[in-house]
């Protein structure tokens, strides 16, 4: 299928569909730059390593791109870190799936590319990639589904346990802003929604007060999971089992660190980098425990006790 296609066409290509994701909101202006900039380093190395068609990439020349040094913040060249090589490959992932939809690829030669996990036996969150391949799986058709809702509301920040029991009535959408109402573990908050969550939810909301019976209450029309009773435990699986689903649908049901808990740990991790500080990161996902935080969003903050790969997921854009 790659035929002659060079490399700079098809990146070409690539971003001007991932240009249509920024409008939809489903990727930021920001993150689209990042990994643009990724995609036209990968098309250089390519290039100066004799491979200027899409049909010369193989696996072992991707390899040396995914594990190629990078120069840190200092300007030093230094081996890049486990999160950079993760989310190389992640990004290359999602080109070559962008280029097999657009019908200039049949393969992928990161498919084969095994990289240590980021997290030792726990649950990671998702990087940047993969997010936004979140985004575009839960994206909804003729109308706004359940499973939009839910990825929309954990990448707000909300948990499984809480997720389920947001209404129609919890969305500011002046404020861009959802109402969490805690659990036993979290506090009550507000999470901040981007332009896509926004739009995911407030057609959603539409949605379901359109299907709803006449004289139902207002508290009954759930946005992640059906209106049918169940008790806390019941709903929570709900939404766990629609976001395993989403989980899937972007390849990393095999990743065992990769859970429900992976996306809102996302948000947290957002924060984090933005913020540099965990306490707010914390007080995003209403979470009493620093440590705990740290632990959920992969960051060690206590010399000595490393568990995680705890370098910027973001990608750093000398680094990446």
């Amino acid at each position: 299928m790659a035929g002659e296609v060079t490399l700079a066409a098809t990146v070409g290509q690539v971003l001007a569909e991932w240009q249509g994701l920024v409008t939809r909101g489903e990727m930021s202006e920001q993150t689209l730059s990042r990994f643009g900039q990724l995609l036209h380093r990968f098309e250089a190395f390519a290039t100066v390593h004799g491979a200027p068609l899409l049909s010369d990439l193989d696996t072992a020349l991707t390899t040396q791109f995914v594990d190629a040094q990078g120069r840190t913040r200092h300007g030093r060249v230094a081996p890049a870190s486990l999160s950079t090589r993760h989310l190389r490959r992640s990004v290359l992932r999602m080109c070559f799936a962008s280029a097999h939809r657009l019908g200039l690829a049949d393969t992928d030669p990161t498919r084969d590319i095994d990289l240590p996990p980021r997290v030792t036996g726990e649950t990671r969150p998702l990087d940047e990639a993969e997010a936004v391949e979140l985004r575009a799986a839960a994206e909804f058709t003729h109308h706004a589904t359940r499973h939009a809702a839910a990825a929309a509301l954990a990448l707000a920040g909300g948990f499984s346990g809480e997720i389920g029991h947001v209404t129609p009535a919890d969305l500011d959408l002046t404020g861009a802003r959802v109402w969490m109402h805690g659990s036993t573990k979290t506090r009550p908050r507000w999470c901040p929604l981007d332009t896509w969550a926004a739009h995911v939810l407030a057609a959603r909301a539409h949605h379901v007060q359109a299907a709803a019976p006449p004289g139902h209450e207002p508290g009954c029309l759930k946005l992640a999971v059906s209106s049918r009773n169940g008790s806390n435990e019941q709903i929570q699986a709900r939404v766990c089992v629609a976001l395993r689903d989403l989980v899937n649908r972007i390849g990393l049901g095999a990743d065992s660190t990769v859970r429900p808990a992976s996306i809102t740990a996302y948000a947290g991790w957002e924060t984090f980098t933005r913020t540099r500080h965990i306490e707010a990161a914390a007080r995003h996902l209403g979470m009493n425990s620093l440590d705990s935080t740290a632990a959920l969003i992969g960051h060690d903050w206590q010399p000595g006790t490393t568990t995680h790969d705890t370098s910027p997921q973001k990608g750093d854009g000398r680094n990446a």
